[in-house]
């Protein structure tokens, strides 16, 4: 019995299709372990920022923001904050950039992160600057609503529509309809009231008694 083997091209192109598939199993494996990696750093990297924002939101002197701080991280690192405080157009509202400086694990070049956040912060705002911009909101608002608002506590109070007049609500003023009184029968008895007769224009004569039939004679 004659047995046949592989040939030599046969064996090349397996080793090349096995080449291939291994080559294609090792980079996506790579790539895999590359994105769990990033991943990782950018949640360590997001929860430092966010440690750095809750380190300026905790700090309620306007002085202390502007000279900063510094806050320990996990794994022995550190981190530098520091805001820059700006006033806005709204009373009690400031711009603040909040700039961090990070140190990288394992002897890394340190991170520098700067973003923008607005904070109502009633107590950074000065009397005098906290009024000129009310009072100049107050004449924007004016501006662009074409009137102006009333003194003290009293409401707004719009003109009278033109071609239509005005009916005093008070019942004794003018173009008020006066009620007449109803009339009093001499018994004492309201000829408008229920029962009685109706009074006034209109109502039907009142009919004499028919006399009752003469009794005929007995015959």
């Amino acid at each position: 019995m004659n047995r046949r083997g592989f040939t030599l091209i046969e064996v090349l192109v397996s080793l090349a299709i096995f080449a291939l598939a291994a080559i294609s199993l090792g980079a996506a494996y790579s790539n895999v372990i590359l994105s769990r990696i990033s991943m990782k750093q950018d949640e360590q990297r997001l929860d430092d920022l966010a440690r750095c924002r809750a380190a300026l939101l905790e700090t309620p002197g306007f002085d202390d923001v502007e000279a900063g701080g510094e806050i320990r991280l996990p794994g022995g690192r550190t981190a530098r904050w520091q805001g820059k405080i700006e006033a806005t157009a709204v009373s009690d509202l400031f711009a603040v950039q909040l700039t961090a400086e990070i140190e990288g694990a394992d002897g890394a070049e340190a991170e520098e992160f700067t973003e923008t956040r607005m904070l109502l912060r009633p107590t950074w705002s000065i009397p005098s600057d906290r009024q000129k911009i009310r009072d100049e909101a107050r004449q924007r608002l004016e501006q662009e609503r074409g009137y102006k608002e009333a003194d003290g506590n009293s409401a707004f109070i719009s003109a009278p529509t033109r071609g239509k007049k005005l009916v005093p609500a008070n019942p004794g003023g003018k173009g008020s309809a006066a009620r007449a009184p109803a009339s009093t029968a001499p018994g004492g008895k309201n000829n408008g009231g229920k029962g009685g007769a109706p009074s006034g224009k209109g109502a039907p004569p009142a009919r004499a008694p028919t006399p009752a039939p003469a009794p005929r004679p007995a015959q």
